[in-house]
């Protein structure tokens, strides 16, 4: 699923979002993407719920729920994107602690938004739910989870791909919906021609590496690309793969060198490692004569 729209001055963004069930029984991650009516801005949000039964569905459906309200309440144009932003999160939060009767085991959802106006970038998380921001094939930055394996890999006590298989993976350091106040962290960039964002859940981010997103953000056919990347995702998952909610912005469909085409799924460092090749081979060609 995907929109593009060109704003008054004739920036072009384009945003798409896929979401697969994995191996559960049930879809508890929640995604949505909505525009300006006149084109200028867009909001991006990803949430992964938590709670046995149907309560991690209900979780994250209600927070983003919330977060559509509030867009639309602001048709879209929010006069304070920084603090917007925060105070969506907490509306999200507090629809879901005005439901839960239970704090002994409450149902709750990690949430990631993004909202893009005219050359800037906000947002904010919380949960280990990501944002990942690219310049072409290079990852600026990601936001940092509020987890116990992030607390480990900050403490230099495992590697960051060791993350996403290691043990207590699933330990959770904040959420929305938990008793005990709410724990956000926001950012803030100015865009670039080359500029795109990647937001997900765990389930995604377990299972498809940085500089893969930085190809499958760079395709031509950006929703086909990121449909695939669901079904890949879900795929190397196996059995117990998680489910999977992936949204995507980019500030124009690429050109030039980093121009992938057919909405092709390669790591970055492949791409570059074959043009790496072909330099050395026209630099290495025997001239003739002799």
């Amino acid at each position: 699923m995907s929109g593009a729209t060109d704003s008054p001055a004739g920036h072009r963004m384009e945003t798409a979002f896929a979401s697969d069930i994995g191996a559960r029984h049930e879809q508890q991650d929640a995604v949505t993407v909505r525009a300006s009516p006149d084109g200028r801005r867009a909001l991006l949000a990803v949430a992964d719920g938590m709670g046995g039964h149907a309560a991690g569905a209900w979780a994250s459906r209600t927070a983003i729920a919330a977060v559509e309200a509030h867009w639309d309440a602001c048709n879209g144009t929010p006069a304070r994107p920084a603090r917007w932003l925060e105070s969506t999160a907490r509306a999200a939060h507090e629809a879901l602690r005005a439901e839960i009767t239970d704090d002994i085991a409450p149902p709750g959802t990690t949430l990631v938004l993004l909202l893009v106006s005219e050359g800037e970038a906000w947002w904010v998380h919380c949960g280990d739910s990501r944002l990942l921001h690219f310049r072409g094939p290079r990852l600026i930055e990601r936001t940092r989870d509020h987890s116990r394996v992030q607390e480990l890999f900050d403490a230099g006590l495992i590697r960051e791909e060791e993350m996403a298989t290691h043990p207590e993976q699933n330990h959770l350091l904040a959420a929305l919906g938990m008793p005990g106040g709410l724990r956000l962290e926001n950012g803030h960039g100015r865009l670039a021609p080359d500029s795109a964002f990647l937001l997900c859940t765990d389930g995604f981010w377990e299972q498809v590496k940085p500089d893969e997103m930085a190809g499958l953000l760079l395709a031509d056919d950006l929703p086909a690309t990121l449909e695939d990347a669901v079904q890949v995702a879900a795929r190397r998952g196996g059995p117990r793969g998680d489910n999977i909610a992936v949204a995507a912005w980019r500030a124009a469909p690429p050109q030039g060198l980093y121009r992938l085409r057919g909405g092709s799924f390669l790591p970055l460092i492949l791409v570059g490692g074959l043009l790496l090749l072909a330099v050395l081979a026209i630099l290495l060609w025997p001239v003739g004569g002799a």
